[in-house]
Order: C-alpha cells, then sequence, then structure tokens
C-alpha cells in the first residue's frame, strides 16, 4: 500500500516517514500545490495531510479533491487542537483527525483503522457467522432477516466486526464511534451495545456481541470457527 504525506515540517516528516515506511511505500510533498498535484495524480490508499501547509492549506488541498470525488481515506494533521477546526475537518470530507503532538502508535493504529475500514467498505459484504454486512449498503442482515439499525448502532456494529475477536474498552469504542461529539460517558456506550444486542443476538442460540468484564465489549464466534472475508490487520500497540 502507498501513502501520501503532505508535510512541510522536513523533521516531522522525516519522523513520519521513517516511522510508516517499515509498513508501507510512503511518498512525500512538502507544499499544498505539490501534494494535490500528487494526489490527483492518484495510486494512494491513504493520505496524511498536514492543515497548515504552504502554497495552499489543507483545507483546501481536502475540499479540492473532495470537490473531485475522490475518496480516498484522508488523516488530517495539525497543531490547532480546537474542537470548531476538528469539526471543519471533518465536515469538509477528512475521515479522521490527529492534533501535534502525538504519540506515533496512535499515528500508526489511525492509519491502520482507515485502511480496514477503506478495505470492509470494497469487499461490500463481510459475513461472520449468519450475519452479514453489506458495508456498501449499510445493509444487515442475520439468519437472512433483515435487521434495522440506527446510523449509530450500525456504526457501533461496524467497529465491532472489524476487529472481530478483539476486546474494546469502552473508550476505545467512543473514540472510533462518537469521535469529538461530546458523548457524556461510557454508559452511552453501554446503553448502545444493549440495544444492538436485541437487534443482533436476540433469540439467537450463538451470541455474538460478548462482555468482557472490567474490561469492555468483543463481538466473537464460538471456539473453533474461523474468521472469512475479513481483511488482514496488525494491530497496534495502545
Amino acid at each position: 500500500m502507498k501513502i501520501l504525506l503532505i508535510e512541510d515540517e522536513v523533521s516531522i516528516a522525516n519522523v513520519i516517514r521513517r516511522g510508516l515506511e517499515k509498513f508501507y511505500t510512503i511518498e512525500v510533498a512538502h507544499d499544498g500545490n505539490t501534494g494535490l498535484d500528487m494526489a490527483i495524480e492518484g495510486g494512494f490508499s491513504l493520505i496524511l495531510l498536514d492543515v497548515m501547509l504552504p502554497g495552499r492549506d489543507g483545507w483546501s488541498v481536502c475540499q479540492a479533491l473532495r470537490a473531485r470525488r475522490d475518496r480516498t481515506p484522508i488523516i488530517m494533521l495539525t497543531a490547532r487542537d480546537a474542537v470548531s477546526d476538528r469539526v471543519k475537518g471533518l465536515e469538509i470530507g477528512a475521515d479522521d483527525y490527529l492534533p501535534k503532538p502525538f504519540a506515533f502508535p496512535e499515528l500508526l493504529a489511525r492509519v491502520r483503522a482507515q485502511l480496514r475500514r477503506d478495505g470492509l467498505n470494497r469487499t461490500r459484504k463481510i459475513h461472520v457467522r449468519d450475519v452479514e454486512i453489506d458495508t456498501s449498503a449499510r445493509r444487515v442482515t442475520r439468519a437472512g432477516a433483515e435487521v434495522a439499525l440506527t446510523p449509530r448502532e450500525y456504526s457501533l456494529l461496524e467497529a465491532l466486526v472489524t476487529h472481530e475477536g478483539t476486546v474494546l474498552s469502552r473508550e476505545t469504542i467512543l473514540d472510533r464511534v462518537w469521535r469529538d461529539e461530546g458523548t457524556t460517558g461510557s454508559n452511552t456506550v453501554d446503553v448502545y451495545i444493549n440495544m444492538l444486542r436485541r437487534k443482533i443476538d436476540a433469540g439467537e442460540e450463538i451470541r455474538l456481541i460478548q462482555t468482557v468484564h472490567g474490561v469492555g465489549y468483543v463481538l466473537r464466534r464460538p471456539d473453533g470457527e474461523q474468521a472469512e472475508n475479513l481483511p488482514e490487520v496488525v494491530e497496534a500497540a495502545p
């Protein structure tokens, strides 16, 4: 996979490039105009985009790509950590927003999360036992019967499915499903897990959504069953 890093600070760009090139092919642009031209040329699986750039800022680069219907995942990197800036980034089409300074393992985890999600969208349909998830239509069935989910319930199910077999803490779920939307706490996760269970697991002999007490939640198959149709994922340390 090839990642485009658009970052004008050479020292920061070098640190990110050295860390990521152990796993991916990295190309770097040091200004907005060059970065946009490289992104338009295409072939990238993901774009890491700084906001404060010479020539053309990151907001403008992101808007220009989305105006061209380019859906390459974009993670914005910036020292501007105001909620309004994060909201703006997401509203103009960025997929994630990471304020500086950040720990490299967190960046790597977010990169992998976006690549996983993009791979999941391209896979279109995945199966977990008798649950089928059409990620393009955001449609879920179990044993052939359609399961009506709210957008939030669907996002929660997708987060569990894309980390099948991995226990997600309430804090991790809040970060991945609610992002920076001002949720009140981990009790929100418990409420939505219960709502999702009533739709996915109610009346079923095999219950897929499990609680790991004191830790969080996991979507797990019965012992001995193997996953299918899921992108290969190597988890980063938290």
